[in-house]
């Protein structure tokens, strides 16, 4: 566990700084702890979330912040307030509602104590999922959850339902939005974002990740199990068993729902939620003609293959571990999928020279220019290594290669300019970073960039001037509020 300071650690009626008491330790993962908790300033009670990784930065610590600002929604749990604690301000929190509950995933296992024993109950539950997903999608600005799975769905009393934990949440374009690193999230996952390296799109194209997600829920709310075993089967969209060969009492009509959602082609998955609600509506007054109760089936034991190891030891932050066992797959079975872990993990341990190494070493040994299924990831990462070698001539020519292979893509834009940045050619950094920030306005990575690039030009309004954008669209970020105190000390503010 990396933590700046042992002088605290989380216990019960312990204060945290000034802002909580804490009052039962509600869940301890690896990567935080979820405490009830009473509020100082005014006694109400919330839960509170406190992250164990302080050496990262609070923006990546700072989960579900899109939802600091939108309206209640009865089956989302809001997010009240995130930062770091005065006034030591080295532990980070995020405040939440407090919703005395069970995870979907706990309640899965109590099937045999008669939980969901009946399609009209399951399917009460799945609605409500459904609403939250279409109340995020949306927003003004939609929000895509990716990850919904039943470890992030808490049921409450009635069979009330909340969707939380906005760990992987995104808004639309959001470049190099967070990782995935959960071994069991990956199976819910839409093949096209198991790779375990990023989420990245359109709103559109998370969406029908989540979309993938809602089919993934369902197939296993209905038959007791998972469409597929291991994270390789997902990536690789393996056939998979029809939910009527697991469970004959389903209808026809419901089987459809969950098929087309589990199309390997987002093209062919539901347009949207409104779309896909109607359809399971209707699937399920025929599932409930046919058959209302519903009988328990026995979960399939989930198998451990490479891919299932990798994500583990993701999960684990092992990153030399994932990549060893990446190594040894791609070694024997040349399988892309494979290398681009291998490759992943090392970039997350900070082995640069290592990724190097083995970059080069694959390139020399095929004379390929890695145009598989997972080429257009590794050249990403590819350029981020050598950007973050300083070896620029190296990261110039793969983003020339990535261009003429995979298109043009804001992702590499905003590589090409960091580029232009790290070669002091300013101008030409700013002009691309202002074209991402027309695309895709208020995203705070290309603002941040924008105000160095001006800064470094010596345009201070302009840079003040995003600053007081960003603010705007981002009130919370602690690195914006950071500049802002510092542009007041030198009286540009």
């Amino acid at each position: 566990m990396n933590i700046k300071s042992a002088h605290f650690l989380p216990g019960t009626n312990k204060r945290l700084g000034d802002k909580y008491l804490l009052l039962e330790c509600l869940g301890d993962g690896s990567h935080g702890w979820v405490w009830r908790a009473e509020r100082l300033t005014d006694g109400e009670i919330v839960a509170v979330k406190i992250p164990k990784d302080l050496t990262k930065d609070d923006r990546l610590l700072a989960e579900g912040k899109e939802l600091l600002t939108i309206d209640a929604h009865p089956n989302i749990v809001r997010i009240f307030d995130m930062g770091r604690i005065p006034p030591e301000n080295e532990w980070f929190f995020i405040e939440m509602e407090y919703f005395p509950s069970q995870s979907l995933a706990q309640k899965l296992e109590q099937r045999n104590q008669h939980f969901g024993s009946t399609f009209e109950r399951l399917f009460g539950m799945y609605a409500q999922v459904l609403d939250a997903v279409g109340f995020l999608a949306a927003l003004p600005t939609p929000i895509s959850h990716g990850d919904i799975k039943p470890h992030n769905i808490l049921v409450g009393a009635a069979d009330l339902v909340k969707l939380t934990d906005f760990g992987s949440s995104a808004l639309p374009e959001e470049i190099y939005v967070r990782t995935r690193e959960n071994g069991g999230t990956v199976l819910y996952a839409a093949p096209e974002f198991s790779d375990s390296v990023s989420r990245k799109g359109t709103f559109k194209d998370l969406l029908q990740g989540d979309i993938y997600s809602l089919g993934v829920l369902l197939y296993q709310l209905v038959t007791g199990t998972l469409p597929h075993d291991t994270p390789a089967q997902v990536r690789r969209h393996a056939p998979i068993k029809k939910p009527s060969e697991i469970n004959s009492q389903i209808h026809p009509e419901l089987e459809a729902v969950i098929c087309r959602c589990l199309e390997k082609s987002p093209s062919d998955r539901f347009s949207d939620i409104i779309q896909l609600r109607n359809a399971f509506e209707s699937a399920c007054q025929k599932q409930l003609s046919f058959q209302s109760s519903y009988v328990a089936f026995s979960p399939s034991s989930t198998e451990k293959d490479w891919s299932s190891l990798v994500t583990d030891a993701l999960d684990e932050r092992d990153y030399l571990k994932a990549a060893k066992i990446a190594e040894a797959e791609f070694s024997q079975n040349k399988d892309y999928s494979a290398f681009l872990q291998q490759l992943n993990a090392l970039y997350r341990a900070n082995r640069l020279f290592e990724f190097e190494e083995v970059f080069d070493r694959e390139l020399k040994a095929n004379d390929v220019q890695f145009n598989a299924e997972s080429g257009a990831a590794i050249r990403i990462i590819a350029i981020k290594t050598f950007l973050g070698l300083r070896k620029l001539e190296r990261a110039k020519t793969i983003l020339k290669e990535a261009v003429f292979l995979d298109g043009e893509s804001l992702d590499l834009d905003f590589l090409q300019a960091t580029i232009y940045g790290l070669e002091a050619n300013f101008p030409i950094a700013r002009n691309i970073l202002e074209k991402i920030n027309r695309t895709v306005p208020n995203k705070p990575y290309v603002l941040t960039r924008l105000i160095q690039v001006c800064e470094q030009m010596r345009d201070y309004p302009a840079a003040v001037g995003y600053l007081k954008h960003a603010l705007r669209m981002c009130p919370s970020i602690p690195e914006f509020l950071a500049k802002r105190d510092y542009y007041q000390q030198i009286g540009l503010w």
